[in-house]
């Protein structure tokens, strides 16, 4: 039997495409291959699409299930420069910008999605134990053979809604190390589902009922093998300005970070999504949670349908400004914000309510098209409102059995 390569990129909306490549095909680890970037939703239009992608070495690794086959992650360019609406491309760019200032970006995602198949109902199953979790086989499947690519668990459990898991990562050097990790994770997941005979998704909300899928992002910066975050009783001055930074920013990020019609369906609908631009210790009702052991931050609002290379990088950019123009964050809260009454809520800062009104925040910032170059920024902004274009005009099963009668 010949051994297989399955090299993979991802494009702007975050889909990984595969190519499969024979092991002993040489050129393909010396020069890359040639692709068709106008294949590629977003990528390029026909008369740029002559790309070469070339493998990325150290995300080269051996596929654990099965024999004599192997992955590896891509990154694209354009003649001899990286290609620069290649996601991975602008990760690569992000670390090299903190190096530049000092830091390394250390990540912790956690990794929130539905099994289909799991019979039930209701939010009651947060960590179900194994004899009652029709998906614990599947989830220590897949944390197995992540664990065998070199990829930390830091756990795996059940979440609370029917059929819907969590599988947090441990501590990644890197915000391009970060998502390379994640996109793995979610192939894998896909693929283990499907020779399992279930299905899986990342939808942000799958019906009104049931709790939404998040992606909280945890971090902290590094000067050497210092953690530049943590203090003693509090978080360090360097994490309030990468909050204040991240707070700034946030709403002319959302639609990177919660790119779907579905993502502001869990914003928006209780269940304690976090969509309100506050942080605050140990407390889960803010945007931005500080952990009692004061040595990272956690960030609430990102979901599971985000692109990891684009999200992460965009978080990470403005908590940058954030350290670069000393913005101070607003006090921390310490008390339940969905506690509020719907008229003390409404006088909190909050993210957007919905994908039409993040796209129209981002076009209203300059930092978007900033960080994200306007290659990316463009295409990005034009895709979403063709997304939105197209719901606009759908027919959902809401309308038919409401006016159904009529």
């Amino acid at each position: 039997m010949s051994e297989w390569v399955y090299a993979n990129l991802t494009d702007i909306e975050g889909k990984i495409h595969t190519i499969a490549i024979p092991h002993n095909y040489e050129s393909f680890f010396k020069n890359g291959i040639g692709i068709d970037g106008s294949s590629i939703p977003g990528f390029a239009s026909v008369n740029r699409s002559d790309l070469v992608a070339k493998p990325d070495m150290d995300t080269f690794v051996r596929i654990p299930w099965r024999d004599d086959e192997y992955f590896v992650l891509m990154s694209t360019y354009y003649g001899n420069e990286r290609f620069e609406k290649d996601p991975k491309n602008l990760s690569n760019k992000v670390d090299k910008a903190f190096e530049d200032f000092g830091y390394r970006v250390v990540m912790r995602p956690e990794m929130e999605f539905f099994v289909l198949n799991e019979k039930g109902s209701g939010n009651t199953h947060y960590f179900d134990p194994p004899y009652e979790d029709d998906t614990f086989e599947y989830r220590k499947n897949v944390s197995e053979y992540l664990m065998e690519m070199g990829i930390p668990i830091r756990y795996h459990h059940h979440e609370n809604a029917t059929g819907q898991i969590e599988i947090e990562l441990l501590w990644i050097d890197g915000v391009e190390k970060t998502a390379d990790f994640t996109t793995y994770t979610k192939l894998v997941s896909r693929w283990i589902a499907k020779d399992m005979g279930l299905k899986v998704t990342y939808i942000p909300k799958i019906t009104r009922e049931l709790a939404g899928n998040g992606m909280h992002v945890h971090l902290f910066l590094k000067k050497g093998n210092e953690n530049v975050f943590k203090g003693d009783g509090e978080i360090s001055q360097e994490a309030r300005y990468f909050i204040g930074g991240v707070l700034e920013h946030i709403k002319y990020i959302a639609a990177i970070t919660n790119p779907t019609i579905t993502s502001y369906k869990r914003l928006c609908g209780g269940l304690e999504a976090p969509r309100y631009l506050t942080w605050g210790y140990r407390n889960r009702s803010t945007l931005i949670r500080v952990p009692a052991r004061m040595k990272d931050i956690e960030i609430r609002n990102t979901d599971s349908a985000a692109n990891p290379y684009l999200a992460f990088s965009m978080l990470m950019l403005a908590g940058l400004d954030g350290l670069r123009k000393k913005i101070e964050p607003p006090e921390p809260i310490d008390y339940d914000l969905y506690s509020l009454s719907p008229s003390e809520l409404a006088k909190v800062p909050s993210l957007p309510s919905t994908l039409e009104e993040a796209v129209e925040l981002m076009e209203s910032d300059s930092f978007a098209r900033e960080a994200l170059g306007s290659e990316i920024y463009d295409t990005f902004v034009d895709m979403k409102k063709r997304e939105i274009e197209e719901y606009r005009l759908a027919i959902t099963d809401w309308e038919l059995n409401k006016y159904g009668e009529i």
